[in-house]
């Protein structure tokens, strides 16, 4: 016998099932968007080894940033000593200008579990893009059976000396064994205080003379730091700021992550001068790219040059003078090109630096040609 519903339990029933349906329509649509079905995606490929537990699916991360998702692990045509297996990912649309040609690729293991993930390193903007579906090079792994064989290398020198020391064979273990070496040094321990004592009762008489001095060099030392408070007011006036420029607060930023691009200054620049050559402002173009590819409007840019201590051509003035209007150069092609633009009214600070012969006030963890342009991003943390 059926029994009809009333007019309100159709609807509820109605409303339950297009809830359930929407419900289902979004759950849907997460997994694909987790999958990347409809984001804006680009691919890459790596060549490893060897791909222990990598499978489509596998989670792609750039700088510990996850990034996509392996989608195919494809086997050599030809087995050999330089076969590799080609893993293809497939990375989100954000990161296609932030991973380079000279990068890296490694499967690393996370978790307690052990599974696995493929760790991206974007390498150097200087190295240019890495084009859609180009390969990166895989980093390479540390060699665990040469670092066994050094700890037993060691572990060996050690259990060896320890046995001349037992026997009294070798230097160690004869001055070890040896009671007249004992005693040599404890004659000469009880001359050595002698001596120290005459040497205390000197430095005494020497510190009585000593007093006037330090009277004078503290006198020397308030004077020097009116001086420089004087010199660092100066520099903070409207006018003066403009002209004078602190290149250790400019290129030293502990509070920021430093991303670097340098060139050879023969690369940019017509011989000698600050003017731009045509192929120099091709990699500018580069770099134009590169920092409108960052969106921070609280990162700021500096362009540093540096002349060769060595070139014979170049005093220390035309040195300063040279590298000033080489980074005055580039920084304005930069704003030129619209590398400071953020929005319709927020600009981002480019700052131009010129070192002269040197030296930087900051030591390069990547070595650097001997005349050189460096343009540096901070962004604040």
């Amino acid at each position: 016998m059926s029994q009809n519903l009333s007019r309100w339990q159709a609807a509820v029933l109605g409303l339950v099932v297009l809830t359930s349906v929407a419900l289902g329509g979004a759950g849907l649509v997460a997994v694909a968007a987790r999958q990347g079905v409809w984001a804006d995606t680009f691919e890459v490929a790596a060549q490893f080894p060897e791909a222990h537990d990598v499978a489509p699916g596998t989670p792609v991360r750039v700088r510990g940033v996850e990034a996509g998702q392996v989608v195919a692990v494809e086997y050599p045509e030809t087995d050999g000593p330089a076969a590799a297996v080609t893993v293809r990912m497939r990375l989100d649309a954000k990161y296609r200008g932030r991973v380079f040609a000279d990068g890296k690729a490694q499967v690393q293991s996370t978790g307690m579990l052990g599974s696995k993930v493929v760790a991206l390193t974007p390498g150097t903007p200087a190295a240019g893009p890495l084009p859609e579906g180009g390969s990166l090079a895989a980093a390479k792994a540390l060699d665990m059976a040469a670092a066994a064989e050094k700890v037993a290398a060691v572990a060996d020198e050690a259990e060896k000396l320890l046995k001349d020391i037992r026997t009294g064979d070798g230097t160690l273990g004869k001055l070890v064994k040896d009671d007249a070496l004992y005693t040599d040094l404890k004659g000469l321990a009880g001359e050595a205080r002698g001596v120290a004592k005459k040497a205390d009762a000197a430095v005494g008489k020497v510190e009585a003379e000593m007093a006037g001095v330090r009277g004078f060099v503290s006198d020397g030392r308030e004077t020097l730091r009116s001086v420089k408070q004087g010199t660092d007011a100066l520099q903070r006036l409207p006018v003066v700021r403009n002209y004078v420029e602190d290149a250790a607060a400019l290129m030293t930023r502990p509070d920021c992550r430093r991303d670097a691009a340098a060139y050879n200054a023969a690369d940019l620049f017509e011989p000698g001068t600050a003017i731009l050559t045509e192929p120099g402002k091709g990699h500018l173009n580069f770099v134009t790219e590169w920092l409108k590819g960052v969106r921070n409007d609280k990162a700021e840019v500096v362009v540093a040059a540096l002349c060769d201590p060595a070139d014979k051509g170049q005093t220390p003035a035309s040195a300063a003078e040279l590298t000033k209007k080489q980074a005055e150069a580039v920084a304005e092609y930069l704003k030129a090109s619209g590398a400071h633009k953020m929005g319709w009214w927020t600009r981002r600070k480019i700052t131009p630096l010129g070192l002269g012969t040197g030296p930087s006030p900051v030591v390069e963890k990547d070595p650097l040609p001997p005349s050189y342009v460096q343009v540096l991003l901070f962004t604040p943390q």
